[in-house]
């Protein structure tokens, strides 16, 4: 009689242990999924950082022409991220507009995307014609650079070199006139010009 009831318990055992098996298991595997899909998620958010080739786009201008970032490899680039509504967006402007029409003959490129959505996309002619801008203007109305340049928020600007490698980014307005934040795009655009003169002349 002790035999078999220590027999019946083994039997009643182990099927126990075979649930908590496969317990275990499954939750393992959860885990794993969980795991996976935050980091999924997190190196969507990661930020660009500097060293890093800038991320291609195209998008179309004001008039609807589609400009690429690429088109404008071997220049420096200042890619500036704004809204209409925004107002730092609004009194950063003149300043870009000033190093803009200073350092254009350098082979400095000032590319301002806008990212109103479908909403407000018709306020974008008035703010630019209000503040005399004359530098390229970008339209994104459907966010395609925002998960690609991790945007916080706007205004964000980013420094590209030459080779399309971001060299710098700055959050938030900046006085675009004060030569203190313009040394990196100087230092690139004086790099420039060396090795334009150092090239040897085409035959």
């Amino acid at each position: 009689m002790a035999d078999q009831a220590i027999t019946e318990e083994r039997q009643e055992a182990q099927p126990r242990a075979q649930s908590r098996g496969l317990i275990a298991l499954a939750s393992v595997a959860i885990l794993a999924m969980a795991f996976g899909l935050v980091w999924i998620q997190s190196s969507k958010y990661e930020p660009l950082t500097v060293g890093k080739i800038a991320p291609e786009f195209e998008l179309p201008d004001l008039v609807d022409k589609g400009v690429r970032l690429s088109d404008f490899r071997g220049k420096v680039v200042f890619l500036n991220f704004w809204a209409t509504w925004c107002k730092p967006c609004r009194e950063e402007m003149p300043s870009m507009e000033i190093l803009y029409k200073n350092f254009e003959r350098d082979g400095l490129v000032v590319l301002a995307i806008s990212i109103d959505r479908v909403t407000t996309k018709k306020d974008i002619p008035p703010f630019v014609k209000s503040l005399n801008l004359t530098f390229p203007i970008l339209i994104d109305s459907w966010g395609q650079t925002d998960k690609r340049y991790k945007l916080m928020g706007v205004p964000e600007t980013y420094i590209i070199d030459q080779q399309g490698v971001l060299r710098e980014k700055v959050i938030g307005p900046r006085d675009w006139t004060i030569l203190d934040n313009l040394q990196t795009l100087t230092g690139l655009l004086k790099a420039g010009v060396k090795s334009a003169r150092a090239a040897p002349p085409a035959r």
